[in-house]
């Protein structure tokens, strides 16, 4: 089960129970999955129709709560996109009335007097607010999966239902864009913090918590990787400078041998050759006494002075 199915379990287990919410989250199953036909004079016909079973099922028991109305329930296939099977609750008649006038979708002035928007009675309270995009995305958002992109979007019917979920979201600070997208209007969030005050908007705690722990984890190899290149790094640059200095000590020991120095270089370029791998804090360790890496650092310089020295004298440089 895919992250967004998660989510909308996660909703589903928790029904609006204030009817002034209940009337909005129901009002976006039908503005934006729903569709009206008109059964004869001043009748008609409306249905929300979704590929998953839970949220019709949920719409119907909604339904059934409030308005003492039972949605008949159906099962459509569709060939768009590849064949699918689709859930479709259904109410007609003088029911389908009695949701119009609960959901305020009656307009006189509008064609065939039915609203195509939400109204502002529908979206009067924060509250209400909230339970529309959270019906918004029950019957038509999608979620990926966290760990590989942070992107939620909302599948539309056109561009004035783009420009009202767009403009509910920025309501509440998740400024979201709206593309169209082939025949299809889609309103979407890629930001991690836009996605997870949207996860907080739609009441998906769990899912606001698992999308932290997906951003910890990434924080948590990122700094992983970040650590081990810069450890691969450090390791060429030592192994880097152990190479040159490897290459003064075999110099010196061609034209002189070691014995020319101070014996404190001497120990140096012999801890050096038993140990070419060693950083300078594992060469200081080695030395009797020990001594600490500027300490090393010191000598090494030296060492490698007296070998340029050495070349100078020689006429090499």
């Amino acid at each position: 089960m895919g992250f967004s199915n998660d989510v909308k379990s996660e909703l589903l287990r928790e029904p609006m129970r204030e009817e002034c919410c209940a009337r909005a989250e129901m009002c976006a199953f039908f503005m934006m999955a729903g569709s009206i036909s008109l059964k004869g004079f001043s009748s008609y016909a409306l249905t929300v129709s979704s590929e998953n079973a839970a949220v019709v099922r949920y719409g119907f028991t909604q339904i059934r709560q409030f308005l003492g109305i039972a949605p008949e329930l159906r099962t459509a296939r569709t060939t768009q996109l590849g064949e699918h099977l689709r859930y479709q609750m259904t109410v007609e008649g003088e029911d389908a009335m009695r949701v119009m006038e609960w959901l305020d979708m009656k307009d006189s002035e509008a064609f065939l007097g039915i609203r195509r928007e939400p109204s502002e009675a529908i979206l009067e309270k924060d509250c209400c607010k909230r339970a529309y995009i959270r019906g918004a995305f029950l019957t038509n958002g999608w979620l990926n999966m966290p760990e590989k992109a942070y992107h939620l979007e909302f599948a539309v019917q056109d561009e004035r239902h783009a420009e009202i979920l767009a403009g509910l979201l920025s309501g509440f600070e998740i400024h979201a864009k709206a593309v169209l997208r082939k025949t299809q209007w889609v309103v979407y969030v890629k930001d991690y913090e836009q996605l997870s005050e949207a996860l907080g908007v739609l009441g998906a705690f769990q899912a606001y918590m698992s999308l932290e722990n997906v951003k910890i984890l990434k924080q948590l190899h990122n700094n992983v990787n970040r650590q081990m290149n810069c450890d691969d790094s450090n390791t060429d640059k030592t192994v880097r400078a152990a190479e040159a200095q490897l290459q003064d000590i075999e110099y010196i020991q061609e034209h002189g041998g070691l014995d020319q120095m101070p014996r404190p270089l001497q120990q140096i370029a012999e801890a050096r050759i038993n140990y070419p791998d060693a950083n300078l804090a594992e060469l200081g360790a080695l030395l009797d006494p020990p001594i600490g890496k500027s300490g090393v650092n010191n000598r090494i310089r030296r060492m490698m002075a007296f070998a340029q020295q050495l070349r100078e004298s020689r006429g090499e440089i």
